[in-house]
């Protein structure tokens, strides 16, 4: 069965950007995009029809399939007719999303820009889209930029796979890559910190040698840095073009479906951002 890129669309501008992102990303990997229209959210916006007196205008279906077909018709006039189809969802866009995710390759979603600071800005779609899908999210902001992606990894299996993710997108849109490993020394054992960075640049190193062999015409550059990982990737956000982690690092906790630091590059970094998520082993 033939994977595709899933996205979400509604009538926001950040939705048309995420449909830009996730065509490219398609027509880079020779892969259809399926588009979802999801409406239940609105709809449950509308006061009861309950209330005495209230009748309903009706629910404006012409006006959603218009939106979704302006959207397929994008994806196909990139990609061929076959590359793109659409489901308008009397559902969530949430739980829209998560059906469909068991056959994409990817899905992609949009999040307002991070100038409009609020606790909610990220948006419930992408949180929960992000913390759930089977498959590598992501979830873009702001216009689509040329800039290196930027891989942050701790040797963890999901860091791992967003190592392999990062190379991935590097060898298909021809951007550098940055592959930094994170670290936070303990102030009683600063006499040491020089011989651990050697140590973990050395491993850092190896640890990438299959990588680089099977993607040898990528450019990639790798780095330990002292401190807190969210806090230098989000900083190194502002002129890459993507950044990607695991949905979970070896400080996860099972049983959470994200850690703190993919949760704090979703809320603020300045770039698009993937979660990449292993598949469970049953």
């Amino acid at each position: 069965m033939t994977k595709y890129i899933l996205v979400g669309v509604d009538n926001t501008p950040e939705a048309q950007i995420a449909l830009r992102w996730a065509v490219d990303a398609a027509q880079r990997r020779d892969l259809p995009v399926r588009v979802v229209r999801a409406y239940l959210d609105e709809l449950k916006q509308w006061p009861a029809v309950s209330m005495t007196g209230y009748v309903p205008a009706a629910m404006p279906l012409g006006a959603l399939q218009h939106e979704l077909d302006e959207a397929v018709q994008f994806a196909r006039d990139r990609l061929g007719y076959e590359g793109g189809s659409g489901w308008l969802a009397a559902e969530d866009p949430s739980d829209a999303l998560l059906l469909e995710a068991d056959g994409a390759e990817m899905v992609v979603v949009g999040s307002r820009s991070r100038s409009r600071m609020s606790a909610a800005v990220l948006g419930s779609v992408a949180t929960a889209v992000a913390a759930k899908a089977p498959c590598p999210v992501v979830v873009v902001r702001g216009e689509r930029r040329t800039g290196p992606i930027v891989v942050g990894t701790d040797g963890s299996p999901d860091s791992e796979d967003a190592v392999l993710f990062g190379f991935e997108e590097a060898s298909r849109s021809g951007q550098p890559l940055r592959v930094v490993y994170c670290w936070q020394p303990q102030a009683e054992h600063a006499a040491s910190v020089a011989g651990a960075n050697a140590l973990l640049k050395t491993w850092l190193a190896e640890s990438l040698a299959a990588y680089r062999d099977k993607y040898p015409m990528v450019d990639v550059r790798a780095s330990v840095a002292e401190g807190r990982a969210s806090t230098r990737l989000i900083k190194l956000s502002k002129t890459a073009s993507l950044v990607v982690v695991g949905s979970r690092g070896r400080g996860g906790v099972a049983g959470l479906l994200m850690g703190s630091v993919s949760q704090s590059l979703l809320h603020h970094a300045d770039s698009p951002v993937a979660i990449v998520r292993r598949h469970e082993q049953s």
